[in-house]
């Protein structure tokens, strides 16, 4: 497919956001352009970083073309970049790539391979991954784990919220045709969440069972840094420092993904069905979870 300038568009659109990532960004871009799958293009969005950051990935465009590079001069939020990244792009398939992780050098290859084979159905695929520290150092293997391929749409989503901790797997490889019939990334706390439950109403997702992705952990990565439902309402939208009242963080998750039902276009009695596996699935799960910390406190004095 040719694009609007006469150029041949990429298969795959490779999307960065980023603000002030100076410590972790060359690794993330080094990872990227040394993957063995070339046809691709790297788009960053600078989202008005403040540190050296733009130098950065200024260095990085003028050595490889198939960068592009663009920059916020004012703070617009941690979704909007996200989007921006997206809205950019011009791939059939779409990856979304953080500053601070990195990609084993086939991760791109062998996702390309599963999706060029996988049927119509299916609307994305991940990889493994693996938790590392700030040095790189291994954590733990084996993430979160959400691939299901139930013809059922209220149990796939069900899969999603009842698998989903780290996140890790929306750094996967979409099928840009499913995503842009998404809301993308929401202006909340739990944004990725919600994405994954959308796309899991809208079709299959499958897994590739090999480590090739390397998510980072580290003070500054977004949960650990805003660790208030204000601060992370204001990293994913600058406009909500100005809100008398924020929802509590899990509480906007739950109510963005009603939402995502309500604009999935599914039959209705599914669509009821995945109306009732939010609250269920979410609710219980922190219930369960309550439960275990009460033992915990129990053990403690006994």
């Amino acid at each position: 497919m040719m694009s609007g300038n006469g150029m041949k568009d990429p298969m795959v659109s490779i999307g960065l956001p980023v603000r002030n990532g100076q410590k972790y960004i060359m690794k993330a871009l080094d990872s990227i352009l040394c993957q063995d799958f070339e046809d691709f293009e790297l788009i960053i969005s600078d989202n008005a970083s403040e540190d050296n950051t733009e130098d950065i990935c200024r260095r990085y465009a003028e050595k490889d073309s198939r960068i592009r590079y663009s920059r916020f001069p004012q703070n617009t939020g941690a979704a909007n970049n996200f989007n921006h990244v997206f809205i950019l792009s011009r791939g059939k398939y779409f990856k979304w790539a953080a500053y601070d992780d990195e990609c084993h050098p086939a991760c791109l290859r062998r996702c390309v391979e599963i999706l060029d084979n996988a049927s119509d159905s299916v609307v994305m695929v991940y990889p493994q991954a693996e938790l590392i520290d700030e040095e790189g150092k291994p954590i733990r293997a084996g993430l979160d784990r959400i691939a299901s391929r139930d013809l059922r749409p209220h149990r796939r989503l069900a899969k999603v919220l009842w698998s989903l901790n780290l996140c890790d797997p929306v750094f996967g490889l979409y099928k840009t045709k499913f995503l842009r019939k998404t809301g993308l990334i929401g202006p909340f706390f739990g944004a990725d969440i919600v994405l994954l439950g959308e796309l899991a109403m809208l079709g299959e997702i499958s897994e590739l069972d090999e480590i090739l992705f390397r998510l980072r952990a580290h003070p500054r990565r977004s949960v650990q840094a805003n660790p208030t439902a204000r601060a992370r309402a204001v990293w994913y939208d600058p406009t909500a420092a100005r809100k008398l009242f924020i929802l509590p963080s899990w509480e906007q998750m739950v109510w963005g993904m009603l939402k995502a039902v309500r604009h999935t276009p599914l039959p209705p009695a599914e669509k009821v069905k995945c109306y009732l596996v939010v609250p269920g699935v979410h609710y219980w799960g922190r219930f369960r979870n309550a439960g275990g910390r009460v033992k915990n406190k129990i053990k403690e004095y006994c």
